[in-house]
């Protein structure tokens, strides 16, 4: 897009923002979807954006044709809320796996509070509506997530398991808190299939004398196969720096940052927004 064009294109985001709920919608409906998408992808920030989307009856061709990147700021803003999983839905398989990617792995290790928090937002889907996302977060990442708190109260787990008697209600398991036990419900409600290989992890049935060993030896593969995906977008996108170049030159944790900047992992995502009350949330 020409520059002259990102700036029209962002004057007519700034105005359509500042119009009556209605208007807004009638005037940005009646442009193509073309115009729409580069209304959107001119706007630097990411509850403009989410505003913007809200203007048509169904933005899930919009949320799929932008760049997974500016969708993802888009989710950040609302996790932890409830309220990504207005947006969740919208989202393609792949764009989902790259959300994944890039939201729950840290320095190369699973970050165990990321996964609830996407996880609590896709409790609030449909079960139809994440039938299709939940099967692309790898078993492994959704096993360590549940280690230590689930618990088959039985001498003869695997043949439980195997068997096909266990699930979610079943009297054999002890949940340690009422979120592991949502989990596995959205788990069971999504796929039975792989609720069954999430146990299969969880007390290593068949592989390893340790569930330990098991879960160690699947998060190394989860993890090659994520990296593998990510230099493969990279190379698509024609970046040349990669991650690991990244991490490689930059100690993230020690930034000296400028005194006086406040930095907030998700800004004020706690802020109640509702799903097309636009006239509600404006400046």
């Amino acid at each position: 897009m020409s520059t002259t064009k990102l700036v029209d294109r962002r004057s007519e985001a700034q105005s359509l923002l500042k119009m009556p709920l209605a208007e807004a919608e009638a005037l940005f409906q009646s442009h193509s979807t073309e115009r729409q998408l580069e209304i959107i992808l001119s706007t630097r920030h990411p509850r403009d954006r989410e505003k913007l989307y809200y203007l048509v009856p169904d933005c899930t061709e919009l949320i799929q044709r932008s760049p997974t990147g500016q969708v993802l700021q888009v989710l950040n803003t609302m996790l932890g809320t409830g309220l990504a999983s207005v947006l969740l839905p919208c989202l393609s398989a792949e764009q989902f796996e790259e959300v994944i990617d890039l939201s729950v792995w840290r320095n190369g290790v699973i970050s165990k509070r990321d996964v609830d928090i996407w996880l609590f937002e896709l409790s609030n889907c449909e079960s139809d509506e994440i039938s299709n996302l939940l099967t692309h977060i790898d078993v492994a990442i959704l096993a360590v997530l549940l280690q230590g708190r689930i618990k088959l109260k039985s001498d003869f787990a695997g043949l439980m398991i195997e068997s096909g008697v266990v699930d979610p209600s079943s009297a054999e398991i002890d949940y340690a808190d009422d979120r592991a036990r949502e989990i596995m419900d959205s788990i069971w409600q999504t796929d039975e299939h792989l609720f069954t290989r999430v146990l299969y992890e969880l007390f290593a049935v068949d592989k390893y004398d340790s569930a330990d060993d098991e879960l160690s030896v699947s998060l190394r593969r989860a993890k090659d196969e994520r990296d593998e995906r990510v230099r493969s977008r990279d190379r698509t996108a024609g970046v040349e720096t990669t991650e690991e170049d990244v991490l490689e030159k930059v100690d993230l944790d020690n930034l000296d940052l400028e005194e006086g900047v406040n930095v907030s992992e998700n800004g004020d995502s706690g802020k109640k927004r509702k799903k097309g009350a636009l006239d509600n949330v404006r400046d």
